[in-house]
């Protein structure tokens, strides 16, 4: 179903959800809100969001979502003075496996199994009776790490597409650390994850005053980020091991 379809047909929230997480473009917090709760303000939000990838006509210009929609300190709505229209690719999420290098072949596959885990769990949480707060918070916990685990691949595959280098990310397994000890690794290893972080905005912000020198920074800027997401994906992990002693 393409989302002009979803329209016409109603605007099933749940189909439109799984439809505005696979658009390339989408958000991942904005997601996450519409896969915790459905009401009447998130789909709203989710219309108004999807009305900006509708093939244009004069009745398909998205409108804003009424004021209530904006109390939410998640995200800003704001009306665009046009939607543009989008091609095909551009609506995607995931790539193709003919895009990518065959050693990311098994992370693509793994990022697509980890959406639709996310959407089957999100099916579960809608359908749990308010009383169920325990529940509901192990699902909804659930699908922050499948969301999480989906956002570093998106990272890997994004680098590979736009440079062509696959950045080297496995994870360590931290089978041989005990409860303290996995406390202490985690706590080191935020602090590693905030360092580049910031080392690579400061190399993404940078302005090369030469060819030699811009050379020099996408070199740097590689390595950053692959240090950088070999550090978040320790850090998943960490908190995975650490989960099981909470």
């Amino acid at each position: 179903m393409d989302i002009n379809e979803w329209f016409e047909k109603g605007c099933d929230y749940q189909a439109g959800v799984l439809i505005y997480g696979q658009l390339k473009s989408h958000r991942s917090n904005l997601l996450r809100l519409f896969m915790r709760k459905q009401n009447a303000i998130n789909q709203d939000k989710l219309k108004y969001e999807l009305g900006k990838h509708r093939t244009e006509s004069p009745k398909n210009k998205p409108t804003p979502p009424p004021s209530g929609a904006n109390s939410d300190p998640v995200t800003k709505v704001e009306t665009p003075a046009a939607a543009p229209v989008q091609s095909e690719s551009s609506k995607k999420r995931f790539y193709r496996l003919n895009e990518l290098h065959t050693d990311l072949h098994q992370m693509a596959i793994e990022q697509r199994n980890n959406f639709q885990l996310a959407v089957a769990a999100h099916h579960q949480l809608v359908k749990l009776h308010a009383d169920e707060e325990g529940e509901s918070l192990k699902i909804q916990l659930y699908i922050e790490e499948l969301f999480d685990a989906i956002d570093t691949a998106q990272k890997v595959l994004d680098h590979y597409v736009k440079h062509k280098v696959v950045l080297k990310t496995e994870a360590r397994t931290y089978e041989d650390l005990n409860a303290p000890q996995l406390i202490q690794a985690r706590k080191n290893k935020r602090a590693s994850v905030s360092k580049y972080r910031k080392k690579v905005q400061q190399l993404e912000e940078a302005k090369p005053e030469n060819k030699s020198a811009k050379n020099k920074q996408a070199v740097e800027l590689q390595k950053a980020n692959e240090k950088l997401l070999k550090h978040e994906m320790d850090l998943r992990k960490l908190d995975e091991l650490i989960a099981k002693y909470e």
